[in-house]
């Protein structure tokens, strides 16, 4: 049983899916303390649209690295 998939419709503008630390903003914005650190390995990219699949694909992936993106996050400092 698959989870239940999330469609937001604003008049044209179609979102799918979330991904990490995402937004949608209208208008003016400040978003305070808006960090994000992520890493993909994708073997065959990715498919966006509707009704659209991959079929039949294969990928390998070899990722050695323990760490390979290390970050610190913490407090930030906006200065005017």
């Amino acid at each position: 049983m698959s989870s239940p998939s999330i469609v937001i419709n604003i008049f044209l503008f179609k979102i799918n899916s979330f991904e990490n630390a995402s937004a949608v903003n209208v208008g003016q914005n400040f978003l305070a303390d808006w960090n994000n650190i992520d890493k993909k390995n994708q073997g065959y990219g990715q498919n966006f649209g509707d009704d659209s699949g991959f079929f039949g694909t294969r990928s390998i992936v070899d990722d050695r690295d323990g760490i390979d993106m290390p970050a610190e996050m913490g407090p930030s400092i906006v200065k005017p």
